[in-house]
């Protein structure tokens, strides 16, 4: 998985802050350009003004393992207990817990799971992924929400996994990174490693 791919947001006022000071700049005003996850840059965050959840219905297919995977819904703030929020401040530092709802059937081609690790989330102002945490299901069963389990072999789960977005209070441009290594196959045949990556909002 290539960890180094950011979202890129344009960056607006900068030719007004270049009027106000009396000063022209030599580069370009902004770049209004929509580019894919895969090589772009940190920028200014551009947060929703309220928590929103958007819905998704995204299907596809791990192909190496015949995992079938749907995104159903992403939500941008996941309200917290007064506990909860407390506990956990230090690394939410006034930014958002996000979550992300997935059903997803392992395949059959290997005994293994769908692992929520797989599941990495990227949005505007992150400088890396970030992988799933389980430390908000409290929070999830308090909202209504079924948190998620990883299904066996030929098993279904039907679940929402909880992300911590550091320093971004209703994250936008969020993207799922679905991300599978390459591994061994029956009979010592290489499965080939697998990628996807899914818009959330």
């Amino acid at each position: 998985m290539n960890t180094n791919k950011v979202i890129t947001v344009s960056v607006v006022g900068l030719a007004g802050l270049a009027l106000l000071s009396g000063c022209t700049g030599g580069g370009s005003a902004g770049d209004n350009t929509t580019a894919a996850p895969t090589s772009l840059v940190a920028s200014t965050p551009m947060p929703a003004a309220t928590a929103s959840l958007s819905q998704r219905g995204v299907s596809f297919q791990d192909t190496g393992m015949n995992h079938s995977i749907k995104v159903i819904e992403f939500l941008n703030d996941l309200p917290l207990s007064d506990d909860d929020a407390a506990a956990f401040a230090g690394s939410i530092q006034g930014g958002s817990v996000v979550a992300l709802h997935v059903t997803a059937t392992a395949g059959i081609t290997m005994p293994t799971y769908v692992y929520s690790q797989n599941f990495q989330i990227q949005c505007a102002g992150m400088v890396a992924p970030t992988p799933p945490n389980n430390y908000f299901d409290a929070d999830l069963a308090a909202a209504g929400y079924t948190p998620w389990t990883n299904p066996n072999r030929a098993e279904t789960s039907d679940g929402w996994m909880t992300y911590t977005v550091a320093g971004i209070k209703n994250p936008t441009n969020c993207f799922l990174i679905y991300s599978r290594a390459a591994t061994a196959g029956p009979g010592g045949t290489t499965i080939d490693a697998f990628e996807k990556d899914v818009e959330l909002n």
